[in-house]
């Protein structure tokens, strides 16, 4: 996504979604907004933190991919502030009180990089570009590397991925696959090195961590939406495949 401001009004640019209208003019939130897909959003400075509330949403959207629902009643509170030249914290905090008992908050990691374009997001629903595009599925099964089931075994186990929920990983064969908390199938990773792997049906990218013992800490998931970390929870059943 990218950021453009304007007096009074901040534009926040998406490759795949669309665009959303900020208002730093001092207004309020509309007490009945006309529901809509990205809601009704007004800002403020708190300091060197922006606050943003957003509220009138429709009710046709997930929370997450594991596919998490709200109501037209959700109010989304976000806090965005910038830590150094690439790097923006950004809490968000959800308040649905017709779906869920309490408000909750994540932490999302965002890169921040000044400077550069947006690139356009490729649909593939009735899609007419794939002969202009570069690059190919079979470009990216060139360029996977066969791991080992030693190496494949120490990654297999769950990890906490914030706003994704649960991540399930487990070896499929000679290939790691991974399931999301809210169904929808397993993944297949693609290896691209030891420790990075690609996941084509979600266009994402997994990193696995380790910590100064050796031992696989936590998952880095990079998409379009940005990073998120993803620590290694505890086994509970002793299973790995």
């Amino acid at each position: 996504m990218k950021f453009v401001q304007t007096p009074g009004l901040l534009l926040v640019i998406y490759e795949n979604a669309p665009t959303r209208q900020i208002f730093l003019d001092g207004r309020e939130l509309p007490k009945d907004p006309n529901p809509s897909w990205m809601g009704y959003s007004v800002g403020r400075w708190e300091g060197d933190t922006l606050v943003v509330d957003t509220a009138g949403f429709n009710d046709r959207t997930w929370l997450d991919l594991a596919g998490r629902p709200h109501t037209e009643a959700l109010h989304v509170t976000e806090r965005f502030r910038r830590l150094d030249f690439g790097r923006i914290q950004l809490h968000m905090t959800f308040d649905d009180p017709k779906t869920y008992a309490k408000p909750w908050t994540i932490a999302v990691e965002v890169g921040l990089v000044p400077d550069t374009e947006l690139l356009e997001n490729v649909c593939h629903e009735n899609e007419k570009d794939r002969t202009h595009l570069v690059g190919s599925l079979q470009d990216e099964k060139n360029s996977e590397v066969k791991l080992s089931p030693t190496i494949l075994s120490r990654y297999a186990g769950s990890y906490g991925a914030g706003p994704l929920g649960i991540l399930r990983v487990t070896v499929d064969g000679d290939q790691l696959a991974v399931q999301l908390s809210g169904g929808g199938g397993r993944h297949i990773a693609m290896a691209k090195s030891e420790e990075d792997f690609f996941l084509v049906e979600l266009g994402a990218w997994l990193k696995f961590v380790n910590d100064a013992h050796g031992d696989v800490s936590h998952l880095r998931i990079t998409s379009v939406e940005g990073d998120v970390r993803a620590p290694r929870l505890p086994d509970t059943d002793g299973g790995t495949r």
